[in-house]
């Protein structure tokens, strides 16, 4: 199990680094902002700050104290069901969501094999609950990158 609780936490953490690099690097390619359609309405500071939130946790991940082991754990089931939630939100397809809410079903793997298959659902479910709220007042809904292309010069569909 210990192998398994591992790995999992592995890439976990790869995936937060990378995400990091892409926070810490926004401010000078603009990609969350485009492909968010600027449904992130926050200055420029915010993204860097997140990828050092994300690098952080990254860091935690490997903590040899269960508790910052945890912590990171239910940070990774908001951050990840945020993510699936304003992928959502800003209309893109719904298959965008599944990626991240992978990221959520191995949080709660990682969970219950450090405590119980109970305490992960509690856990899970709190922080699933808390992804979502901070999705809803975070992320400004909008009509989706599709449906700009889709339309004419005349504003209709084509």
């Amino acid at each position: 199990m210990d192998a398994l609780d591992s790995a999992l936490r592995v890439c976990q953490s790869v995936a937060f680094c990378l995400h990091c690099v892409i926070g810490l690097t926004e401010p000078f390619h603009h990609m969350l902002n485009t492909l968010t359609e600027d449904s992130l309405p926050y200055p420029s500071i915010f993204f860097p700050v997140a990828g050092l939130c994300l690098a952080t946790v990254a860091a935690a991940n490997f903590s040899d104290d269960d508790i910052v082991v945890l912590a990171a754990q239910a940070y990774i089931v908001a951050f990840h069901t945020g993510g699936a939630y304003t992928h959502i939100r800003i209309n893109h397809h719904p298959a965008t969501a599944v990626a991240p809410g992978f990221f959520v079903v191995l949080a709660f793997i990682v969970i219950a094999l450090r405590t119980n298959v109970l305490i992960a659902l509690v856990v899970t479910a709190c922080f699933v609950g808390v992804g979502m709220v901070l999705g809803r007042l975070m992320v400004r809904p909008n009509k989706g990158w599709k449906a700009a292309l889709l339309k004419d010069s005349r504003g209709s569909l084509a």
